[in-house]
């Protein structure tokens, strides 16, 4: 096999192959990227056995052929090349020979039949999203994603359509402490999908390769895998194995007491209160009464902060206590120039919602203060 391709053809590709492959694997071939070329394409892919990606590119091929060779090794190599460079792939014996100008690497390789393949998606739904929709939907949940692993259904998106009569194709996540849930119209062909949790992981590598992407992506989902269809790349991921919780229980139905506040005033006020927050518990109070918002933290080995903010906020007076970082997380996910908190009392989840995005809404527990 031997192909030439220029630096930055090569180097997108693999950045995404990169971020697959497990530094640290017991199985060496799940090191490896398969390199495969036809006439006027090569395409690479990479496996930890749970999710694949194979990306294509053109380039020019001389001769045809297979090859696998470690991932992170042809990254660093491609990435710390010159600009510009044009880069020569050939297979020599049982070695590749990476060569660029006047620089020149002999990687080994692992047998191609070695290499694994994950078997194919089963016959599923299959639906067509714009990039931009699919991004919104990740976007305003992937923070809420558990990290816990003995509450492994919480470590992914649950992707799923509410109900029969439902037009939204909704995502939610969960850790315990909040909860963020986006919609979309629903895309003919999802209407009767499962309900699915894609794990954390797949997750972040779909957004990747939707930051490249414009117009539809392809999306198959059977009751055991997901599949994304990308113009040049094609994700396939094993979904989480579980049952997602009644999540519509926990999001609050009748909290009366609304607060209305400049979104970018709040939160840099947050972000200021909270610089003498110790790091473990980073509690903030909110204190509301007749239209001003007063933050409080205090910290016995930091000291104390406060800072008052002019709201739209006319119901009873509550004080309510939140971790600061969650707030902020969920700040920085309104778009629009307002962000509003609808309350119950001080032990009540709050729910927050932006009032220029429909169907993006979040869950946030209280804390004591």
């Amino acid at each position: 096999m031997k192909f030439t391709i220029d630096r930055s053809s090569f180097l997108k590709p693999l950045g995404h192959i990169y971020s697959v492959v497990e530094r640290r694997n017991t199985i060496p071939i799940l090191s490896n990227v398969l390199i495969e070329s036809d006439a006027s394409k090569v395409s690479f892919t990479a496996t930890d056995m749970d999710m694949d990606i194979v990306e294509t590119v053109g380039c020019i091929v001389s001769s045809q052929g297979k090859l696998t060779v470690s991932a992170h090794t042809l990254y660093d190599i491609v990435r710390k090349l010159p600009d510009g460079s044009e880069i020569q792939i050939e297979l020599i014996d049982l070695n590749v020979e990476v060569s660029a100008g006047k620089s020149r690497f002999i990687l080994p390789t692992l047998p191609v039949d070695d290499y694994p393949v994950m078997t194919e998606i089963e016959k599923g739904n299959e639906f067509s999203l714009e990039a931009v929709d699919l991004a919104n939907l990740i976007d305003n949940t992937k923070f809420a994603i558990s990290s816990e692993e003995t509450r492994y259904y919480l470590n992914g998106i649950y992707l799923h359509v509410p109900d029969i009569k439902s037009d939204k194709l909704r995502a939610v996540a969960t850790d315990g402490h909040r909860l963020a849930q986006a919609e979309v119209p629903i895309p003919k062909g999802a209407e009767n999908m499962p309900g699915v949790i894609l794990p954390r992981k797949a997750v972040g590598e779909v957004r990747k390769l939707i930051d490249s992407t414009d117009g539809l992506v392809t999306i198959i989902i059977s009751k055991t895998k997901a599949k994304f269809i990308f113009p040049t790349s094609i994700l396939t991921t094993k979904l989480i194995d579980g049952s997602f919780p009644d999540y519509q229980r926990v999001v609050p139905k009748e909290n009366l007491n609304k607060l209305l506040v400049s979104n970018s005033h709040f939160s840099k006020a947050i972000d200021r209160v909270s610089t003498v927050s110790m790091e473990k518990s980073r509690a903030v109070k909110l204190s509301l009464s007749n239209n001003v918002l007063l933050l409080q933290v205090n910290s016995h080995d930091l000291g104390n902060a406060s800072e008052e903010l002019d709201v739209n906020y006319t119901s009873d007076p509550i004080d309510i206590g939140f971790n600061a970082r969650y707030l902020l997380d969920i700040s920085g996910q309104i778009q629009g120039k307002d962000i509003e908190l609808s309350l119950s009392d001080s032990a009540s989840p709050a729910l927050i919602t932006d009032p220029d995005q429909e169907g993006v809404i979040f869950v946030l527990m209280p804390m004591r203060v």
